[in-house]
């Protein structure tokens, strides 16, 4: 079967800018082995170390699409997660859209794999979704072996890294049910530009860092210089990438596990 990548591009128009969305742990088990990262910014032996055993807890995230119309081509959407507990991820929505919107007739699986564990992908479904602020919360069907993560406040021109999965310097992307690549993910430092970021327009909750990322750090983690996640990438404006922050990515967990309320029957009607 014909294998294709899908360009995971996504354009928002705000006064007349295009916002570009980023699409394209363990101390149990191993840590990903270090030649198997990209590096960019300069990181000394025992920092890379550090970093190969954090990004376990940032899985590779792949949708895999065959459309009723093109029965022989497979789509793919390629984007990064954030392990919330050993069995839960967040990622952004635009990563997963399309497989939550699904046409009649279309078929697809929702896979996730930490990078020291490519060959163990685990399936997920969909738990929760927020296309305004650009979250999902995917339940998987088995935890992964690696550490869940802690969350932190940004601050103003605080050192941080980035962790996602886009093309490597070969040009190539992570695919679970393809070879995969001799380099899977990308470690990049970085700085905050702003905590707390207003000048993107309908957008709040939002920080920006001052390095634009590429596709495929969709859903990826800001950490601060404690590996812990301040933020989670979300779109590209203005040379600068914008990540939501860890505020609001752990309101919407909390959220999606409150119960929904039983409408209550009460002399012949519904009240809530």
């Amino acid at each position: 079967m014909q294998k294709s990548w899908k360009r995971m591009l996504r354009y928002g128009l705000t006064s007349m800018l295009a916002i570009t969305m980023l699409a394209g742990s363990t101390g149990l088990a191993g840590a990903q082995a270090e030649q198997t990262i990209h590096f960019t910014g300069y990181f000394d032996k025992s920092l890379r170390a550090q970093m190969a055993t954090t990004a376990d807890s940032f899985p590779v995230v792949n949708v895999r699409l065959v459309k009723a119309n093109e029965p022989d081509m497979v789509y793919y959407d390629v984007g990064t997660s954030i392990l919330i507990s050993k069995d839960e991820v967040l990622t952004n929505y635009h990563v997963v859209q399309e497989f939550a919107e699904l046409s009649g007739g279309d078929k697809g699986t929702l896979t996730v794999a930490s990078p020291g564990a490519l060959n163990q992908a685990v399936k997920a479904k969909i738990v929760k979704t927020d296309s305004v602020t650009d979250m999902a919360l995917l339940k998987l069907d088995k935890p992964i072996d690696a550490e869940p993560v802690k969350f932190a406040d940004a601050r103003d021109n605080q050192v941080v890294y980035t962790i996602g999965f886009p093309k490597n310097p070969s040009g190539d992307l992570v695919i679970l049910d393809d070879d995969f690549p001799l380099t899977y993910n990308t470690i990049a430092k970085s700085r905050v530009f702003s905590a707390l970021a207003s000048e993107v327009p309908g957008k709040v909750g939002i920080g920006s860092i001052v390095k634009a990322m590429a596709q495929g750090n969709s859903g990826g983690p800001v950490l601060d210089q404690n590996k812990q996640v301040i933020g989670m990438m979300t779109f590209v404006y203005g040379g600068r990438t914008y990540f939501i922050s860890s505020k609001t990515l752990q309101t919407f967990v909390k959220e999606a596990a409150v119960p929904a309320k039983k409408p209550v029957v009460v002399a012949g009607k519904i009240a809530n």
